[in-house]
């Protein structure tokens, strides 16, 4: 499975979450970018299966924030779509963003929390992987 990260600027941050997604040998980082509108042109190109978006301490909501709503959307509605884990700094999960779940293809986790990435990650694999674009309507 491929994975776009969005929202975590170079450095020791990103090479931590890459390491920790590569940890599984199903999962393969195949870019990443700090600035969400970036981030979309590449997803639009790369089509991947998972996208990893980080969250700003204190954002409680997409709305809040143009780009990010645009990009969350924008990889939801990439064809086949995305699947998306929203990372959030925030000590428990905000309630606007856990509505967000959808299907098993929408995740919220916590920043750091990263056994609970893996099983986001795992969970998003499977169903992809259960989808046969042959069967489909």
């Amino acid at each position: 499975m491929t994975v776009l990260v969005v929202g975590v600027a170079d450095g020791e941050q990103l090479e931590l979450l890459r390491s920790g997604i590569h940890r599984n040998p199903h999962f393969r980082v195949v870019s990443h970018a700090h600035d969400p509108t970036v981030a979309l042109a590449h997803a639009r190109v790369l089509l991947p299966d998972i996208t990893v978006l980080s969250l700003a301490p204190g954002l409680d909501s997409l709305d809040s924030t143009p780009e990010i709503l645009r990009m969350f959307r924008g990889v939801r509605a990439l064809d086949p779509p995305s699947g998306v884990v929203l990372r959030t700094a925030a000590d428990r999960v905000p309630r606007a963003m856990s509505a967000l779940a959808v299907d098993g293809a929408v995740h919220v986790v916590r920043e750091g929390d990263s056994e609970a990435l893996m099983r986001a990650l795992r969970t998003i694999g499977l169903r992809r992987a259960s989808c046969d674009p042959d069967q489909m309507p």
